[in-house]
């Protein structure tokens, strides 16, 4: 069955179409934007018009790719932004504008699909992921096929940027901030020893900046791992940095150069919580979860 799953989150959108037959999927595209959809909602709650034009102009491109392909079924799943916002029944009409049907998903439902998504073709084993969104940030382990425990904190990139700023002083009220919301989660590892993947922007952006890429390259980034002391080396190096001087270094995404202290110090604490010291990166995520969702429905 060919179905369009796409995810649209606090900074970014993404579209993936693919065929999905049994347990294999074979992907015909997977587009992704840097919207920022989430502009302002942390102080406002609601989306801001301009992010609002922003998603119009990506959903009219995403609905070329999707009518080309003529998927049979197309789900659109959206995160923290909607999920935050007094206005999100605008959002759903630019989606009925162009065909594309949003369901706003709990923080537990993305960790679930966003798990499935991630480990699919993974071998068996226990697992754990780190998801780092714009507005929110999920911590899950399980096993392929089982998912065990899972939380949604509420502190993402662009949450914790929009509130403390992207100078280095930021830092310590940031890392603060994710430890808040993780003890008020109440998380807690099991004691097992996982396997870690990070998924989502964030730790993609980076290892494209580790491998120093001029052109993003899914199949290098996909399986780059990073140690927590490497991670914490980069959030060392990158806070004092101008976010000019962010932008120019190789490999990482202009639109992001804000955000991704913010997002690391989500990546590194996450780590922590799951009592782990070494992560591998996917470019897998809550787009192919939705996508096996839809094809079930």
């Amino acid at each position: 069955m060919r179905v369009a799953g796409l995810d649209f989150g606090t900074n970014t959108c993404l579209c993936l179409v693919a065929d999905i037959e049994g347990s294999q999927l074979h992907v015909l595209a997977d587009e992704v934007e840097i919207v920022r959809l989430g502009q302002g909602v942390d102080v406002n709650k609601s989306l801001h018009p301009e992010a609002l034009k922003r998603f119009d102009v990506t959903l009219s491109r995403f609905s070329e790719t999707i009518s080309r392909l003529e998927p049979e079924r197309i789900l659109a799943c959206a995160t923290s932004a909607a999920r935050d916002s007094s206005n999100r029944d605008e959002l759903i009409a630019i989606g009925k504008k162009y065909g594309i049907p949003i369901e706003i998903i709990s923080g537990e439902k993305e960790a679930e699909l966003t798990f499935r998504g991630t480990l699919s073709g993974e071998a068996p084993g226990p697992l754990a992921i780190v998801d780092v969104g714009g507005g929110s940030t999920e911590l899950m382990f399980g096993e392929p096929g089982r998912l065990d425990s899972r939380v949604s904190l509420d502190v993402g990139a662009v949450r914790l940027t929009e509130r403390f700023g992207t100078d280095v002083s930021a830092v310590s009220a940031m890392r603060e901030a994710v430890l808040a919301a993780i003890e008020k989660s109440k998380f807690r590892a099991d004691g097992f020893s996982r396997r870690v993947i990070g998924v989502a922007g964030t730790p993609t952006t980076l290892a494209a900046v580790d491998l120093g890429l001029k052109t993003f390259d899914s199949e290098r980034v996909h399986g780059h791992r990073f140690t927590l002391t490497a991670i914490e080396n980069w959030i060392a190096r990158l806070a004092p940095m101008s976010i000019e001087q962010r932008r120019a270094l190789t490999g990482m995404e202009p639109k992001r150069a804000d955000v991704i202290v913010a997002g690391l110090i989500c990546l590194a604490e996450g780590l922590r919580a799951l009592n782990e010291h070494e992560l591998r990166v996917s470019t897998r995520g809550l787009r192919y979860g939705v996508a096996q969702w839809a094809a079930e429905r």
